[in-house]
């Protein structure tokens, strides 16, 4: 009889505590939607969150607005006799065809990441390659003959 009052009491005393307890509150486990809205209400402000969807309209239009020559395509080039490519920092060329050799500049060449090597003025371009311009400073490659290219990136070519 004893213990059956205890049990009842300790039961009592549970109950209470969760009977009166407020929404919200530390000792109430239910987490309630407008607590939530208040909280993603100050993280997005907290963060600049905000400004997601200008952004992305942005981005959006930026994408939609690309022309032939962006840098994310390659496209292919043609040199004839006495020709050259003089490309842009960061400009990527592929030499798929044909015999070229690398302008350089004072600074230096071109980067060949394929062999992990700096190419010099004068040296031959190793097909199937990709070297990269690392600076807007007249580098480039030429042709005495005829060679084809996949270039991605800004270039012009001289003659």
């Amino acid at each position: 009889m004893k213990k059956t009052i205890i049990l009842t009491l300790i039961m009592l005393l549970a109950l209470s505590a969760v009977t009166f307890a407020t929404p919200g509150d530390t000792n109430d486990p239910i987490v309630v939607l407008s607590y939530l809205n208040d909280r993603f209400t100050s993280l997005i402000s907290q963060y600049n969150l905000e400004d997601i969807p200008a952004m992305k309209d942005a981005l959006d239009e930026l994408n939609s607005s690309e022309d032939v020559s962006s840098p994310q395509s390659l496209e292919v080039v043609e040199i004839k006799d006495g020709e050259r490519i003089i490309a842009g920092a960061g400009t990527e060329i592929i030499l798929r065809g044909g015999e070229a050799f690398i302008i350089g500049s004072e600074l230096g060449g071109l980067s060949d990441v394929t062999m992990g090597k700096d190419f010099v003025s004068g040296m031959a371009a190793i097909p199937n390659h990709l070297m990269i311009v690392p600076r807007d400073d007249g580098r480039g490659v030429y042709t005495d003959n005829y060679a084809i290219f996949m270039v991605r990136g800004s270039y012009e070519i001289l003659k």
